[in-house]
């Protein structure tokens, strides 16, 4: 007879043999697909949990520090206005005049 397929145990590396009905069902994801013991199986699920959410608050960290740098970077030109010169006479006499009176 020949011998069961093993596979390792995903957090202690223990040999085991996977339950056949898990690994048939792909509907679903099992616990007795990569781990020996329940324990093992909670074991790696809290630490796939933990390094998701530290990668997620890197990748927010990351977005908000470009977006602090665009808006830092992005400001509207502030302009500066000055008054015409007068192009003829005509235009200067009537600034003169606005300005005595």
């Amino acid at each position: 007879m020949a011998e069961k397929k093993k596979i390792p145990c995903r957090v202690c590396g223990k040999l085991f043999e996977p339950c056949s009905t898990c690994q048939s069902d792909n509907r679903m994801f099992r616990w007795r697909n990569f781990a020996c013991s329940l324990k093992c199986a909670e074991k790696y699920i809290s630490e796939t949990i933990a390094y998701r959410e530290s990668q997620t608050k890197k990748d927010i960290s990351v977005t908000v520090d470009v977006e602090a740098d665009l808006n830092t970077h992005q400001e509207t030109p502030k302009r500066k206005y000055t008054k015409k010169k007068a192009t003829n006479n005509i235009e200067i006499e009537k600034e003169e005049s606005e300005q005595i009176d």
